[in-house]
């Protein structure tokens, strides 16, 4: 691919901390490689509030101004796709930047927890507890390192599907929450024990949210690579 046709993929940082307790803004090396292989070429979307977010609970963050709105919207426009990574907690920076995306049909892929925020900005709650509920079935969502953890179930009439071309998958799985519900969007795929997998809005470009790390499968599992490579293909047709 030349470089003039390259899509620029925004990746959402996450704030955390590094071994030695420095406070850090990243992004999870799987992603951005993935990115990288799919032909993307890969930016960190960093907040622009001044605080410190991974010693603050996220409901004690001061609201977003409107002046750093437009801020955050100069980079977001800037931006041909938007990943939303995984992780702990989420923010309103998070939110804000997924809302944008959404409402100017900016090809958007939420993973694991970028998934979890997007049903909560649909639903519109006030707090991530409304919406993200630990789990509680026979199948331990949590296994690290395992290639896979259980089978989902794809709705045929979906995007999803049409992407992968699969009624069910295997996937992995490293998540202790989950949601139960969703306003607009359209819920895609279930776990076969019945947890919500894969959200959508079929109007638009691509904005599809799964539960599982496709990042993390590309080495091995064809229905990952169908999807990282459809969101980086409709990313360049923006």
């Amino acid at each position: 691919m030349s470089d003039i046709n390259k899509p620029i993929i925004g990746i959402v940082g996450r704030p955390g901390i590094k071994s030695n307790e420095e406070k850090v803004i990243s992004i999870g090396e799987y992603y951005r490689l993935a990115v990288v292989k799919k032909g993307g070429i890969p930016v960190l979307i960093l907040p622009n509030q001044n605080s410190i977010y991974e010693s603050t609970n996220p409901h004690e963050i001061p609201r977003m101004t409107e002046s750093e709105k437009n801020d955050l919207r100069k980079i977001i426009d800037m931006c041909d796709g938007i990943l939303m990574q995984g992780g702990n907690e989420w923010y309103e920076y998070d939110e804000f930047i997924c809302n944008y995306a959404i409402n100017k049909n900016i090809p958007l892929l939420g993973i694991c927890l970028g998934m979890q925020l997007m049903g909560k900005v649909d639903t519109n709650n006030e707090t991530a507890s409304d919406i993200s509920i630990k789990n509680n079935t026979n199948i331990n969502h949590d296994q690290k390192g395992i290639k896979y953890v259980h089978k989902v179930n794809i709705d045929k009439d979906s995007l999803l599907y049409k992407i992968i071309g699969k009624h069910q998958i295997e996937v992995n799985s490293t998540h202790n929450y989950h949601i139960e519900n969703t306003n607009k969007f359209k819920i895609s795929a279930y776990s076969e024990d019945g947890l919500i997998e894969a959200l959508e809005l079929p109007n638009n470009i691509f904005t599809i949210g799964v539960q599982w790390h496709p990042e993390k499968m590309l080495e091995y599992d064809e229905s990952a690579n169908k999807i990282i490579e459809t969101f980086i293909e409709k990313s360049k047709k923006r």
